[in-house]
């Protein structure tokens, strides 16, 4: 089964997290403690604030977590803002997981001699982070979730987008915001293509793109397709021209030859971009799991390690035991978020060699067609992943000698945990 958070985003977060969600609205609350006398005493003994784990992952999480508009439109003083509505410049955008079920509890699927439905879930949601103060994003804001109850009205309060009178600005605004909701995750490439998808006009000092990044992606997505076209059309490996005008066809599946290739899988019409993007965004969240993959393993072995017991153990003798079980669980969810991503890549290049190797193309056509909710779980698996590393690279800077003191570990194993875990109610039940 799977890994099920212990916190909704209905439910209050416990208060030693630092968070409070107010039940009492249907905007979520997130809102650090702000007594101000608590504050200065803490910061005359050098105790610094603890960030709740989803405002810590909203602060300081990966690009594929978080995009931090905000930040970028102060730091980088552009003339063009990315919104064109001035108080959507002044928040952080951040996805948040939202599935029920994971995918390794079970056998690989046989994706042959079935019939295939494609599925639009999107089992994670995209939310806005308001600062109370942009200054000091840290001391709390506001998050509205764009498929929750009452996101109308709450964009309307919060950042002026009124559904009853929408100027072009609105309009244009709303619908980027659509755009990004139907990403699983904001990694700069996928933005990047979805805008260039869709003719958005991007600074690209707000995507931060490392250079030679998206010709390295596309070059690893070309590779991985150029057989299968080559299979599915009957195309020689000599018919360079060719091949390549069909491997455009994955980017732009308006243009023509892309039809060719939608008649030879039997895909239907209206599931051509949804098929198309999860083809594409599975093949970059292999490329991207393959380059992590060593870091990943390497905070595996740290939990694992003795360096995971804390240097100051004998003062907190008492509480070990239940520290130990926190960690246990923690590892067996990040284990659990591989296995997850192992069995869907798995599926997805059993499916590929049958056609390449058997020139049977049912199973990988229906891995096509059923792709859409495991590229949407891949999204936040691998991003949880990256995540982790963030964390633990961040936890292990304060250590000594790479070993944390008992609360350090128990603020990274909670940051953690809230990140590898997915949670059990839908955002119709927000």
């Amino acid at each position: 089964m799977a890994a099920k958070s212990e916190t909704g985003f209905c439910d209050p977060i416990p208060a030693q997290f630092g968070v409070t969600i107010r039940e009492d609205e249907p905007v979520r609350l997130i809102q650090e403690f702000e007594m101000q006398a608590q504050d200065q005493d803490n910061e005359q003994r050098g105790i610094k604030r603890k960030l709740s784990p989803i405002l810590d992952q909203i602060l300081y999480g990966p690009p594929s977590v978080t995009w931090n508009i905000l930040g970028l439109t102060r730091e980088q003083e552009v003339e063009e803002p990315f919104f064109q509505i001035p108080s959507l410049n002044r928040v952080i955008i951040f996805k948040y997981p939202n599935f029920k079920v994971e995918v390794s509890d079970t056998a690989a699927t046989n994706f042959s001699n079935k019939e295939a439905a494609l599925s639009d879930d999107r089992p994670v949601e995209t939310a806005l982070y308001i600062p109370n103060d942009e200054e000091e994003p840290q001391l709390g804001g506001y998050a509205v979730y764009l498929r929750q109850k009452d996101a109308k009205e709450l964009l309307q309060r919060y950042v002026g987008i009124a559904h009853d009178g929408m100027t072009d600005a609105m309009t244009r605004d709303f619908a980027l915001l659509r755009m990004i909701d139907d990403l699983p995750s904001l990694d700069p490439f996928l933005l990047k293509t979805a805008f260039e998808r869709d003719k958005v006009q991007c600074n690209p000092a707000f995507l931060q793109m490392e250079d030679g990044e998206e010709d390295n992606i596309k070059s690893v997505i070309r590779n991985k397709v150029r057989p299968i076209v080559n299979k599915a059309l009957g195309a020689d490996a000599d018919e360079t021209s060719k091949t390549q005008r069909f491997i455009d066809a994955i980017w732009d599946p308006t243009i023509p030859e892309a039809a060719l290739f939608i008649q030879a899988f039997k895909i239907d019409n209206k599931e051509v971009a949804n098929v198309f993007s999860a083809w594409k965004g599975v093949s970059f969240y292999q490329y991207q799991f393959e380059k992590n993959k060593p870091l990943i393993a390497e905070v595996i072995r740290w939990l694992k390690s003795e360096k995971s017991t804390p240097i100051d153990h004998r003062e907190h003798r008492a509480f070990l035991p239940q520290q130990e079980m926190f960690k246990q669980q923690v590892l067996k969810k990040t284990l659990n978020v591989i296995g997850n991503i192992n069995q869907i890549f798995k599926d997805f290049d059993s499916c590929y060699e049958k056609f390449i190797n058997d020139g049977d193309p049912v199973a990988f056509r229906n891995f096509l067609i059923t792709s859409h909710y495991r590229y949407w779980l891949l999204g936040y698996c691998c991003t949880a992943l990256i995540h982790t590393r963030n964390i633990f690279e961040r936890c292990l800077a304060e250590g000594a000698r790479g070993a944390l003191r008992f609360e350090q570990l128990n603020d990274m194993l909670t940051n953690i945990d809230s990140t590898v875990s997915s949670k059990s109610q839908g955002a119709n039940d927000l």
